[in-house]
């Protein structure tokens, strides 16, 4: 009996919808009010989740059907693509509170960035699979993946986007380390990534002040000191949805970067379990493909969606809870967004196809 047999897609479908539809229900409690008080419209916010979500489901079922392996074929015409649009914001992105992170299609808006993550995970996968030979050589097997991933890393962090950049940056390392590059190589491209994070967060004084706070003030900032009260309200059950008030009146992007303040404050300390067990589902589930899975090509995106997913969910639970800066990194599958939503149902869809696709030993 190959390892196949250990796995079923129902392992990472069941927590997935689950996921979403906890993210339906928080972001309406979460949004009502902001959303009445701003465009007179309690469901907004709602509305355009749901739009989401159906979006994100389709894009999973999509590429849940085709082989896999034909991505390979596209690794650099969609990283060409992605650089291309993330130098596009300096032209013509949307400012939002100081950050050029989104483009106008339409009536929505578009995060480059999302793109980005995913055509950076196709590329680093379908580089592995192609020069792993060459992993211990420096010019044909870790030049040409770190220019591509520096250039992606440096385009997001001048956004600023300093959260995500790292994100990046830590997907790249994490994932070349593991598929065995020489820790001495991955050690001198962990210097650029740090001195231009320091670089950035230094040239914008916010950002900075953030750090201060944390590390030397030890301030809480009024955004995370409302989520922790939000938390802390919702005791072991919670106080059910759209009762809470911290959350909707006081938490500044409850329904996004800190929606995990809000599900504290519905559904209690066991709803915020209930979803780390979810998300951890997901994870084994993806890690467990990824390390059966014969191609190198299905192993190393596999486990660089893994990868990824883990840090953003790490990086919003300890910004919320006040163990790091705030990042404004979502939590994944359950955060407010088109963009996000749409490239994590991409990325469900992708590691389905590895189940029914790839070979197992």
């Amino acid at each position: 009996m190959t390892q196949r047999h250990l796995f079923r897609p129902s392992f990472i479908l069941i927590p997935f919808f689950l996921l979403l539809g906890v993210g339906i229900v928080e972001v309406w409690s979460s949004s009502y009010y902001f959303a009445y008080k701003r465009f007179g419209n309690p469901n907004f916010f709602l509305n355009r989740e749901v739009v989401f979500v159906l979006l994100s489901l389709l894009s999973a079922l999509i590429f849940s059907r085709f082989d896999y392996r034909i991505l390979r074929k596209f690794s650099i015409p969609f990283v060409i693509i992605s650089i291309f649009l993330l130098i596009f914001l300096r032209v013509d992105g949307v400012n939002i509170r100081g950050a050029v992170r989104w483009l106008k299609i339409g009536g929505l808006l578009f995060e480059p960035s999302g793109f980005a993550k995913l055509a950076l995970l196709i590329y680093l996968a379908d580089f592995i699979s192609r020069k792993h030979k060459y992993r211990a050589d420096m010019v044909r097997g870790i030049i040409p993946i770190a220019l591509v991933s520096g250039m992606i890393f440096m385009l997001i962090a001048l956004e600023p986007d300093v959260g995500t950049a790292i994100l990046v940056g830590l997907t790249f390392l994490g994932t070349i380390y593991v598929f065995g590059y020489k820790l001495r190589h991955i050690l001198l491209l962990v210097f650029p990534i740090v001195l231009v994070s320091a670089l950035v967060i230094y040239a914008y004084p916010e950002k900075l002040q953030r750090i201060i706070n944390f590390f030397v003030t030890d301030k809480v900032n009024y955004q995370v000191e409302h989520a922790l009260i939000a938390l802390g309200s919702g005791g072991l059950f919670g106080a059910g949805p759209a009762k809470g008030i911290y959350k909707s009146l006081f938490v500044p992007d409850s329904y996004n970067d800190f929606i995990m303040a809000g599900v504290g404050e519905d559904f209690g300390f066991f709803g915020v379990l209930l979803v780390i067990a979810l998300i951890i589902s997901i994870l084994y589930s993806i890690f467990s493909l990824s390390r059966y899975c014969i191609d190198n090509f299905g192993k190393a995106f596999s486990f660089g969606v893994g990868f990824m997913l883990s840090l953003e969910a790490l990086m919003n639970l300890f910004s919320v809870f006040h163990l790091m800066p705030p990042k404004g990194i979502t939590m994944p599958f359950l955060s407010y967004g088109g963009t996000s939503l749409l490239v994590q149902g991409v990325m469900i869809g992708i590691v389905l196809s590895i189940y029914r696709h790839c070979e197992f030993e």
